[in-house]
């Protein structure tokens, strides 16, 4: 009978929940799950310590107790499992995600229905061509231009008419019937091709009537054997094929369009090819959201380095903070003799090291960071765009304004890459693609893609990822772990001129004082964005001569988000500038 129970108590002990660390938290152990969350302790009420026996009828008392005392003893004894740190828990009880430096984690990837497919049909062709066939070459005629219908090709939002001119017809003169041809076949758009790249043929592209939706489960293929964990699906063209690309060897990419064209729609379907098929070991990403509704959902994902980035004063940290995370691997690869991100990853594999994973940079309006810091943005873009490519830092840059002093010829230059959806005017899609098409496209997810190795663009319908499809997504890796964020990459970075030159740098003088002071008197109100702009200095430097002029009276205190005011007048100005000069002197 005292065996028995022994045994009974053993297996009791070993259901009770391992002892309390003495941080609070309770000893993970076989509580934890594959995935990293935590299930509940089994036993009744969750008990803490070993059940004792009960006492049988008709038992030996003593040795009943003597079990007890055993069986607890067996409990304390057991050899406990390899704990957790304390602070590798949140405050929820998750597992907190690695960063670029942290421990490498065994993430299961998505299934596969956490994406949904179409279930329409494509329309088909011989419908569509005995629709508009007869229409088009009617019209042609009436203007003088003899062609005949060589092919058809169908897709899922437009058909294209594939047309062979007769001898002596010239090219232009279909280009020119463009606005004639759509009203003669009353379509929303026509787009002309002349030619068909490739081809003796001249394309005109005519909407369906029934436009497929064309989802992401649609165009999700298995990876090529050059995969990158970059690799995203953008939707189907004309033929009906899917078309995807490796954003590591574009190396970054341009989204632009109007609003309700489908831009948003096509940075989250990228996102979501990325999330399915990458874990954190692999790709790391800096999400910037201006207009703080679009990025918002995948806050909480480990894939993340930072929070969701709202402000543009914290973006143009941001990317200087990249910049040096740039410079860093470089020297990494200079130090390894290595000239890309997979020769350095091999290399410190090799050596017992761990990989250093890509980082993607995606923000989500660009115009918003231009307004506000057009210099230190521009220069920090174009900086990540010119050399961070081998070292696998990557940027995803998307505008609903599609306008010059937005998309300048320096950061044209140095993305290659381009995604047009539909625009207003032939000079937008100048802007963009460098060539016009984009002010004929249909709006919803109608794009042009031209990649970086290529001249022409290709059409695309644009893949759809639903909401609730993304949340999906999300919750399966929130999961797994929340994410370690590096918020250090949050704070300014000083220049060279800004940083102190030897030891005896006073921190509360500065050459442009006065000028800042003047400036402020002048315009009636100050600010860190003002002084910025009219003193042409950097952030830091700004926001360091509005603590000095505080100091000195000259304006009032921070209020939160009220306007500072300037507390002296035009008169008391020659005053403070000719203290301002006395005070070297005297220090002298």
């Amino acid at each position: 009978e005292l065996r028995r129970r022994l045994d009974v108590d053993e297996a009791n002990a070993r259901r009770a929940p391992c002892r309390a660390h003495p941080s609070g938290h309770t000893h993970p152990g076989a509580g934890r799950q594959a995935g990293g969350g935590l299930e509940a302790p089994a036993g009744p009420d969750n008990a803490t310590e070993p059940a004792q026996p009960e006492p049988a009828e008709g038992g030996d008392t003593d040795e009943l107790e003597a079990a007890g005392v055993i069986a607890a003893s067996m409990a304390d004894d057991a050899e406990p499992e390899h704990p957790v740190e304390p602070e590798r828990l949140t405050p929820q009880g998750n597992r907190r995600s690695p960063v670029t430096e942290s421990e490498q984690i065994d993430y299961k990837l998505p299934p596969a229905g956490s994406i949904e497919r179409s279930a329409k049909k494509a329309a088909s062709a011989g419908s569509t061509e005995g629709a508009m066939g007869p229409p088009l070459i009617e019209a042609l005629s009436h203007f003088g231009v003899d062609a005949k219908i060589v092919g058809t090709v169908t897709g899922p939002h437009v058909t294209r008419y594939e047309l062979r001119l007769a001898p002596g017809v010239k090219m232009s003169k279909v280009s020119n019937l463009k606005d004639d041809i759509a009203y003669a076949l009353a379509a929303e758009e026509v787009r002309i091709l002349a030619p068909i790249p490739g081809h003796q043929k001249v394309g005109v592209e005519v909407p369906n009537d029934v436009r497929q939706v064309v989802r992401l489960g649609d165009v999700l293929q298995k990876p090529p054997k050059d995969y990158s964990p970059l690799t995203v699906w953008l939707g189907k063209d004309i033929g009906g094929q899917a078309i995807g690309t490796d954003l590591a060897k574009q190396p970054h990419i341009l989204v632009a369009g109007t609003t309700g064209s489908g831009k948003s729609a096509c940075v989250n379907a990228m996102l979501a090819s990325i999330l399915l098929r990458a874990t954190p070991n692999e790709v790391r990403m800096v999400l910037v959201d201006p207009k703080q509704v679009e990025l918002g959902l995948y806050e909480h994902i480990p894939h993340l380095l930072t929070p969701v980035v709202t402000s543009p004063r914290l973006a143009a940290n941001v990317l200087q903070n990249l910049i040096k995370e740039m410079e860093e691997r470089y020297s990494l690869m200079s130090k390894a003799r290595t000239r890309n991100l997979i020769e350095l990853n091999r290399v410190r594999v090799k050596d017992g090291e761990r990989p250093l994973p890509y980082i993607l940079c995606v923000i989500d309006e660009l115009a918003d960071l231009m307004m506000v810091a057009p210099g230190e943005v521009e220069d920090a873009v174009i900086r990540l765009a010119q050399k961070s490519r081998a070292v696998g830092i990557h940027l995803l840059l998307a505008t609903q304004r599609p306008s010059a002093d937005i998309i300048t010829g320096m950061i044209k230059a140095n993305v290659p890459a381009r995604i047009a959806f539909a625009v207003s005017s032939q000079t937008d899609s100048r802007v963009i693609l460098d060539q016009n098409g984009a002010e004929s496209l249909l709006g919803k997810g109608d794009m042009l893609f031209r990649p970086a190795t290529e001249g022409r663009a290709k059409r695309i319908q644009g893949a759809l990822i639903e909401e609730e499809e993304i949340e999906r997504l999300i919750e399966h890796w929130k999961q797994q772990g929340e994410p370690e964020l590096q918020e250090e990459l949050l704070e300014a970075v000083e220049s060279e001129e800004e940083q102190a030159p030897d030891d005896d740098f006073d921190p509360d003088d500065d050459d442009l004082l006065g000028e800042a002071i003047s400036t402020v008197v002048q315009m009636g109100t100050a600010s860190t964005s003002m002084l910025q702009r009219r003193l042409r200095v950097g952030y830091t430097r700004a926001g360091r001569l509005i603590d000095m002029m505080e100091r000195r009276g000259v304006i009032s205190g921070y209020e939160g988000s009220k306007a500072r005011q300037v507390l002296v007048t035009e008169g008391d100005l020659p005053r403070i500038l000719a203290d301002l000069s006395a005070a070297p002197a005297a220090a002298e």
